[in-house]
């Protein structure tokens, strides 16, 4: 069914079904995956903060810890913690200070979240390098002490700096054993980090992502946050604190005051610390919106551009094949004068210009075919007024030749079946068009015939392209041509003569030179000038009968003329004759277009 559609409707439904449609349901699906890739997206790069941000939390945990461990191995750091009072004087102890003092100054500016380091010895000596700060911190010893030389990391509390100004810091707290009697407390330090400096450095490669980042404890209370004043207080959302104190569950899915989050935990080794990363899901579909607005649009735009595509297409290409379907169909039913209107140069215009050409093509063929079998009608009229059967003229002329090869008379012979070959060759079984190899040694046969007949004055040269002997050419071009060279090109000439026959293309074009060495064009000269349409009315018949020179000369021009109007019938417009010069003798060439075997008409042989 689909088949017998029109173009135009066909056009239609392919632009419902396979345009529009699917860009409706493709976009609608793009649309479904883009949010739902959001959201993973979303939870991918939370996962990923939360894992960077803990990274670099447990490189600076890990670094301060190191501080500490150095601390129990170094010379200097030995001898504070274990130097009298009274040995503050001594060389030893102002050397051992002079070390740790360049070592931790060292620390303080490479760390700059390193607020400030307390050292303190078991005899009561105390060193504080950094910012001076003062706190109640009593309980964080005391923790330290029972963890016997293990680091004991604080939540986040305030301190007093200088002018009473509170800072929020973090510290770890840790008891220096004797490195030879590991179990024997000999000093204890501690490193205050900045809360603020510390989030800071934390989570500077990540503070332009979407949602946040803090730590808490396993109690529930905030350790690092971007918010000072959410830090050292329990976290507002209990569902929250309950998921860090019981869950196993490493993500958290909630809603609060209608906005959906999503939560990613992981604890932080070494401590009762948990980091957390957050994230609002409907701010990160919201951002959709645009998208959306995209795909609204752009689904539009090419529903809109399909529709002006659509028109355009219809007046640009289907309602000109649609003309010329109609033309066709005028054309088909025998109406010469359909014709296409061509309005520009793509390929239907050009198919619309050679439909037109075609007409013209098929109404030129008509008449010219139908000239040319009028024409062969009339000669072969002729030709059965006086013809003898051909079966019987083969058949005595084969007679003769093989009775005057009996009797050793070769040459005899041999003319003999060479007038054959042309006789037959002439009928050609009523066919018009032969090969140009056929017509090659028609003439050849005919001019050794004629060779035979006038000995030494006559001699010829035939040439051909081997390229072009399978083109097809109507039959008996040469003969009237090679003729004509003869009886008044050579009559009573002094010297031998000579005509040459070449025949080749050029271009696309064949062409067939017959030159001689004979008078050259006197008389001949109103046999051209009747080829060229100035010719006398005598020239309209054929007087050859009276057998006198004048009616010879003019049954001649009137086959001369004839084959003038043979060309131009069978190869059209431009075939024809043209006379060339030369030094002696005449040169005539015939010129006609290259007819390929396609191009030649299914004729019926008789």
């Amino acid at each position: 069914m689909f088949q017998n559609w029109g173009l135009t409707k066909k056009f239609v439904i392919v632009f419902l079904v396979l345009i529009t449609l699917p860009t409706l349901l493709f976009g609608g699906f793009i649309y479904y995956q883009t949010t739902n890739t959001f959201k993973q997206q979303a939870e991918t790069n939370t996962i990923g903060r939360l894992e960077k941000n803990e990274d670099n939390l447990n490189s600076i945990i890990q670094s301060t810890q190191n501080m500490s461990s150095f601390m129990i191995f170094d010379q200097n750091f030995r001898a504070f913690f274990t130097s009298e009072k009274n040995d503050t004087n001594q060389p030893a102890y102002k050397q051992a200070v002079e070390g740790i003092k360049g070592y931790l100054t060292f620390q303080l500016m490479s760390n700059t979240y390193i607020d400030s380091i307390v050292l303190k010895g078991k005899n009561g000596t105390d060193l504080e390098f950094g910012f001076h700060l003062s706190g109640n911190e009593e309980a964080l010893d005391r923790k330290a002490r029972d963890k016997k030389g293990k680091p004991v990391w604080s939540g986040s509390y305030f301190a007093k700096g200088e002018g009473k100004q509170l800072k929020s810091i973090i510290s770890l707290t840790r008891e220096i054993n004797d490195i030879n009697h590991i179990n024997r407390p000999i000093g204890l330090v501690r490193i205050r980090l900045d809360q603020s400096k510390l989030y800071n450095t934390i989570e500077k490669e990540s503070l332009k992502q979407e949602g946040s980042f803090f730590v808490m404890t396993k109690a529930g209370d905030v350790v690092l946050h971007s918010d000072s004043s959410s830090v050292g207080k329990p976290f507002p959302e209990k569902r929250v604190i309950n998921w860090v104190k019981t869950s196993s569950n490493k993500t958290l899915r909630y809603k609060s005051n209608g906005i959906a989050f999503l939560a990613v935990k992981k604890a932080i080794q070494g401590t009762d610390w948990v980091s957390v990363a957050m994230v609002n899901e409907d701010e990160v579909v919201n951002n959709l919106d645009n998208v959306r607005g995209l795909f609204i649009l752009m689904i539009v735009l090419l529903i809109l551009l399909g529709v002006i595509a659509f028109i355009g297409y219809y007046f640009s290409f289907i309602k000109r094949i649609v003309e010329l379907t109609l033309q066709t169909r005028q054309l088909e039913k025998g109406d010469f004068t359909a014709n296409v209107s061509v309005s520009s140069q793509d390929e239907i215009g050009k198919l619309g210009m050679r439909f037109n050409k075609m007409v013209e093509t098929i109404q030129t063929f008509i008449n010219r075919e139908l000239k040319l079998k009028i024409k062969q009608k009339e000669s072969e009229l002729k030709a059965l007024q006086s013809q003898i059967d051909p079966h019987f003229l083969y058949n005595t002329l084969d007679m003769i030749r093989w009775t005057a090869r009996l009797e050793k008379a070769m040459e005899t012979g041999q003319q003999i079946e060479r007038l054959s070959t042309i006789f037959r060759m002439n009928l050609n079984m009523g066919k018009m068009w032969v090969r140009i190899e056929e017509e090659m040694l028609y003439i050849q046969n005919y001019l050794e015939l004629q060779k035979s007949r006038l000995g030494n004055r006559l001699d010829y040269r035939l040439y051909y392209d081997d390229l072009i002997k399978n083109v097809n050419i109507i039959k008996q071009v040469l003969q009237p041509l090679v003729e004509n060279s003869i009886l008044h090109g050579f009559k009573n000439l002094p010297r031998q003569g000579i005509i040459t026959i070449r025949c080749y293309q050029h271009d696309d074009e064949i062409w067939m030179d017959v030159i001689d060495n004979g008078w050259g064009f006197s008389k001949e000269e109103q046999d051209l000038e009747r080829l060229n349409g100035e010719a006398k009315s005598d020239l309209n018949h054929d007087d050859s009968a009276s057998g006198d020179k004048e009616s010879t000369e003019t049954g001649h021009g009137y086959a001369l003329k004839n084959l003038k109007e043979r060309l131009e019938l069978a190869f059209g417009e431009g075939a024809g004759m043209e006379q060339l010069d030369t030094v002696e003798g005449a040169w005539i060439r015939l010129r006609f277009k290259l007819q390929k075997n396609g191009n030649i008409p299914n004729e019926q042989g008789e």
